[in-house]
């Protein structure tokens, strides 16, 4: 589930960023990718006591698709 949320995450952004031509995109991408899944990874900490980075990893990784596509 953390995998297809990076997906969804960073091809959102990647779109939006990419429709209004902004510089540096793939920063972005990797930007709002790695804040979302520590985000969310901090959220559990603060909610069930528990930060898993292999959570926040399979986000990230999920992202990595459009990070390379941010490129082209």
């Amino acid at each position: 589930m953390h995998f297809w949320a990076g997906v969804v995450v960073s091809f959102f952004v990647l779109i939006l960023f990419k429709a209004v031509e902004a510089p540096y995109c793939h920063l972005w991408v990797a930007g709002f990718t790695i804040a979302a899944a520590l985000g969310k990874e901090v959220k559990d900490l603060m909610d069930y006591g528990k930060f898993d980075y292999r959570d926040a990893v399979y986000t990230i990784a999920g992202g990595a698709l459009a990070f390379v596509l941010s490129f082209f």
